[in-house]
């Protein structure tokens, strides 16, 4: 009779294993838009080397498209990116995870471009409310106006 309690325990477990790596949303569990489900935030040079784009931006306002919520951000000093005055930035958010950014307040972000399209995984990057961003103003020194 153990052996047949065993075995059972088994055979659920099996299963179990064999239902997860056949979940094909497992494959899409790497990808970018889901980095903000399972990381910290980068250091400093590490967020700088790897965004397509880092600027001090305000929020002028949000839309909800599909999954990902878009950012529209007035540009006041940038460092990495186009020299644009607007931009948008898309955060892709889950049941357990909304995006943070707040229409009328001011950021340092750091943004990745992935399909000519600028996103950042808000909770694990290194963007953050202006107020709290002076260790990363100062490293980044003084940074370009938009024409």
């Amino acid at each position: 009779m153990r052996k047949i309690i065993i075995a059972g325990f088994a055979i659920v477990f099996l299963g179990c294993v064999l239902v997860y790596l056949s979940n094909p949303q497992k494959a899409e569990s790497e990808s970018l838009k889901n980095r903000a489900e399972k990381c910290a935030a980068p250091t400093f040079e590490v967020a700088y080397r790897e965004s397509d784009a880092v600027f001090v931006g305000e929020v002028l306002s949000s839309e909800k498209t599909g999954d990902d919520k878009v950012f529209k951000f007035k540009v006041e000093k940038y460092w990495k990116g186009k020299d644009q005055k607007n931009v948008e930035v898309s955060v892709y958010e889950t049941a357990r995870f909304q995006a943070w950014f707040q229409t009328g307040e001011k950021y340092l972000v750091f943004a990745y471009d992935e399909d000519g399209k600028l996103h950042d995984t808000a909770r694990c990057s290194r963007s953050k409310d202006l107020e709290n961003a002076s260790e990363d103003l100062t490293k980044l020194g003084e940074g370009k106006s938009p024409k």
